[in-house]
């Protein structure tokens, strides 16, 4: 039963304008307005908690008790909202009965009911998605810190790009050159999805390539001790797509090994070429076996390693003239264009 003081707000509409309970159905904070007086004619159940008034207490509240911005910016908003007749959607501060400010975003329609002009509009509350928004983005820039830095000695040089398709990145790339051994090892991962555990599966991908880069095993059983160990963290469902690679500049072969990432670019002086690297996903069956194969590599050679969110971007675009350097440029600028519709990672290696 609706109690007389809300009723008293609509005793003079119609019966059906009456059943101001039907805003209680509605899982939003509704709030309704005086577009001239500013006062505010009625709260919903969700408004009263959001707000921490009772019903009694609404009915001496103006607009300005729950709204933190100056009445410049209020009557800027309320003008906008008044232009346009499907309503406008905005981001304000308000405030609550205890004094706290919380960022709200306010979905906004002027109407006139039995002749009264008002505001009503939907508040929804973004302090907890903006604690998250904030979590995330650490997250983020956690991620991108753990990333190599490129390299640059007398054997070779290393261009990597790495863009979330969000805040955080299921793609990651790593890479650790032994002196002592002459050889750079390599990983490119792609984990299914843009979320938080996608950019923890990677980690934890990264954290399996530094313990198999010490085994001294093929690199197909080195992909191969990587899947087992990472099967447990995808029992809930998910994979990965993961490229193994070692070079070794003493003998000027490439070793590598495909789990789902299934192209990679060389540059030549004859030209330029899409190799094919075929493998299954990580994560997907424990006793996979995966295939390894040579590649022979020479000075002034260039490999270019992608996910599939920028190889699938450029493969079009490639031909046997294009040299490395215009490679890079490509996606880099693909990457800076802000389109991209998922995760880009890429290392890019020049042979010296």
């Amino acid at each position: 039963m609706m109690s007389n003081m809300r009723a008293a707000i609509f005793s003079d509409m119609c019966t059906y304008c009456q059943q101001i309970e039907l805003f209680n159905m509605i899982n939003d904070a509704i709030v309704l307005v005086d577009a001239y007086t500013g006062e505010i004619l009625f709260m919903n159940d969700k408004a009263l908690i959001l707000y921490q008034y009772t019903v009694e207490e609404t009915c001496k509240l103006m607009i300005e008790k729950i709204s933190y911005e100056s009445a410049t910016e209020r009557e800027n908003n309320m003008e906008t909202v008044r232009q346009n007749t499907n309503g406008h959607i905005f981001i304000s501060r308000h405030i609550k009965k205890d004094g706290s400010i919380f960022k709200v975003e306010i979905s906004a329609r002027y109407l006139t009911l039995h002749g009264r002009k008002m505001f009503v509009s939907v508040v929804r509350s973004l302090s907890f998605n903006s604690k998250i928004r904030e979590q995330v983005e650490l997250a983020g820039k956690v991620q991108r810190r753990l990333l190599p830095r490129d390299l640059n000695n007398h054997l070779f040089q290393i261009h990597s790009i790495f863009q979330p398709h969000n805040y955080v990145s299921g793609d990651l790339y790593d890479f650790c050159f032994k002196a002592d051994e002459n050889k750079l090892y390599g990983i490119l991962v792609d984990v299914m999805g843009h979320s938080i555990a996608a950019a923890a599966h990677t980690g934890i991908l990264k954290y399996l390539f530094m313990q198999a880069k010490e085994k001294k095993i093929p690199v197909s059983e080195k992909l191969g001790w990587i899947n087992k160990e990472v099967m447990s963290f995808f029992e809930g469902g998910g994979f990965a797509a993961v490229f193994l690679f070692e070079l070794d500049f003493t003998s000027k072969t490439m070793e590598y090994s495909s789990g789902g990432i299934n192209h990679f670019i060389v540059v030549k002086e004859q030209g330029t070429e899409i190799i094919k690297a075929p493998g299954i996903f990580l994560g997907i069956n424990d006793n996979e076996v995966f295939d390894q194969s040579t590649l022979d590599f020479s000075s002034g050679q260039s490999l270019l390693f992608l996910t599939d969110g920028l190889f699938e971007m450029i493969s079009q675009k490639i031909n046997k003239e294009v040299d490395f350097w215009a490679l890079k440029e490509l996606c880099t600028d693909i990457t800076n264009a802000g389109n991209n519709r998922d995760d880009i990672s890429a290392i890019g290696i020049v042979i010296r």
